[in-house]
């Protein structure tokens, strides 16, 4: 007898997840707290708990969650882990080029830097100034590294006041990691004289500024994508 396709054990599997992450809205359950458990799941919905336990797994191979064994599941103390791995899931799948990837960072970055300009605090540009002083520093003896620039953008980002923007900015910082070190690697001073720009940009709150800086580090930053791709990067 010839087997049918899985396909409505994978769309019930879905649609579990769906309505899970709907419980943790609606109860605006955060970071730490635990889940309901399986069998309340499962009693809530009117559905096996093996249906529940199977979506379960789903959020927590996205990092919505964490399945602490033999205790209970919680939220994920680190939901910009989700992001990434929604974003690493949807790049897998895409066969996008270097080129969209290129406006992709772009437009992100500079949305977020845009937003950051109007809602810096001087304790915002003192932390951002201090990033950049570190950046110069080890730029200028010859120890930079890719966490030197990652630090220069998420003190950017805390600047947004924002926790969506936050959360994602840096897990996409997260996703262009290995290829912003690369780049970095290849054009230190040039990274550095964009970061200078974009800093001055944001102090003199000028979001042009920045953007241009933004546009020409992205650029640079392109011309790393090609060998690794295929990769995800």
């Amino acid at each position: 007898m010839e087997m049918k396709p899985k396909r409505t054990r994978k769309s019930l599997s879905k649609q579990v997840m769906e309505s899970i992450e709907k419980i943790i809205l609606d109860q605006k359950l955060q970071p730490g707290d635990a889940l309901p458990t399986e069998q309340q799941i499962s009693e809530e919905l009117g559905v096996s708990k093996s249906s529940v336990r199977e979506a379960i797994k789903m959020l927590e191979a996205l990092g919505v969650v964490e399945i602490r064994r033999g205790l209970c599941t919680v939220i994920s103390e680190n939901p910009e882990q989700g992001y990434l791995n929604v974003f690493l899931s949807h790049l897998y799948l895409l066969s996008g080029s270097a080129e969209e990837l290129r406006e992709f960072r772009k437009i992100i970055e500079e949305a977020y830097t845009t937003q950051a300009i109007a809602t810096a605090t001087e304790a915002d540009i003192t932390a951002i100034r201090e990033a950049l002083e570190q950046f110069r520093a080890r730029c200028r003896d010859g120890t930079l590294t890719v966490d030197d620039d990652l630090r220069f953008h998420n003190q950017i980002l805390q600047a947004t006041h924002n926790a969506f923007l936050i959360s994602m900015g840096t897990a996409l910082n997260a996703l262009f990691r290995d290829s912003i070190g690369a780049s970095i690697r290849k054009y230190p001073e040039v990274a550095l004289a964009d970061h200078e720009k974009i800093f001055a940009g944001i102090l003199q709150r000028r979001a042009e500024l920045a953007a241009e800086a933004i546009e020409e580090s992205a650029d640079r930053w392109s011309l790393s994508l090609p060998r690794i791709e295929n990769s995800l990067l």
